[in-house]
């Protein structure tokens, strides 16, 4: 089966960003369509829908003569937002534990922090737990 031209500039660009010593890369978009005989703007169209926070990169470009497009893998991002998802529920299971908190106020919790972590960008999910459960901490000193 024939790729797509979308599909070729994805990979080409996955390959280089595995190849990076830093898992980022920064590239013209005009030599990168001129290496697949296309327009540049079929190369922001790629960048803009393939290579999302949530499918683990982070893109910034920059247009005109000295225009770049630089693309970063953030997975390690990722597995810190959820290992610090998993302390804050731990956090939460012993409050339970020592009876702190009911076991319907600790589901509840869980809750709010899982629908409101939705919304939080991948990049600073981290944060978010490591706040939610020094929030949590700080209100049941009171």
């Amino acid at each position: 089966m024939k790729k797509s031209l979308a599909d070729r500039i994805e990979e080409y660009i996955k390959v280089l960003i595995a190849r990076s010593e830093a898992q980022q890369i920064e590239i013209q978009r005009a030599e990168l369509a001129e290496t697949f005989s296309c327009v540049p703007s079929q190369v922001t169209y790629v960048v803009a829908t393939r290579f999302t926070e949530k499918s683990g990169y982070l893109s910034e470009s920059r247009r005109g003569g000295k225009g770049f497009i630089r693309i970063s893998c953030c997975e390690l991002d990722k597995e810190a937002a959820r290992e610090s998802k998993q302390e804050l529920f731990i956090f939460i299971d012993r409050l339970l534990e020592v009876e702190i908190i009911s076991q319907k106020e600790g589901e509840m919790l869980k809750h709010v922090i899982s629908k409101s972590s939705q919304e939080v960008a991948q990049e600073q999910k981290s944060q978010f737990f490591d706040a939610f459960k020094f929030a949590l901490a700080d209100f049941l000193k009171k």
